[in-house]
């Protein structure tokens, strides 16, 4: 079956919308790091939490894609290229609690614009009934 004639699925659909609540998330961690940088240190804390979600959702984003690529609803690309976005939300975790800054902050811009160009994709991809 050829990714013009899949037709969606739940997982695909569900891949849609994990993908969109990754990007939120992801948007929102600049928002909480501004916030602790300008002097309220409770907000580190809703950091922290959110840049575990952000791998959980990671780890659901590849199951979904995983599911998607067996139904040919995606392509492999979007499996592989989620795996290295976990690789690189695993990093940013690492020098997030190492204070390494200057991997630190381009990661996670590098991060956001890889799940912001797969959500892009995967909307892209429309299918008509």
């Amino acid at each position: 079956m050829t990714l013009a004639e899949a037709r969606p699925n739940f997982s695909f659909l569900a891949l849609r919308f994990v993908l969109i609540a990754h990007g939120c998330a992801l948007l929102a961690q600049p928002s909480l790091a501004g916030e602790f940088l300008s002097g309220t240190d409770g907000v580190v804390k809703f950091h922290e939490w959110t840049g575990w979600a952000i791998l959980a959702l990671c780890v659901v984003q590849i199951a979904l894609a995983a599911f998607a690529m067996r139904s040919g609803a995606v392509s492999w690309w979007l499996m592989i290229g989620s795996v290295f976005v976990l690789l690189g939300e695993m990093l940013q975790v690492a020098t997030g609690y190492l204070r390494f800054l200057r991997v630190h902050v381009p990661l996670g811009v590098i991060v956001f614009g890889a799940v912001l160009v797969q959500t892009i994709a995967v909307f892209r991809r429309g299918y008509r009934e």
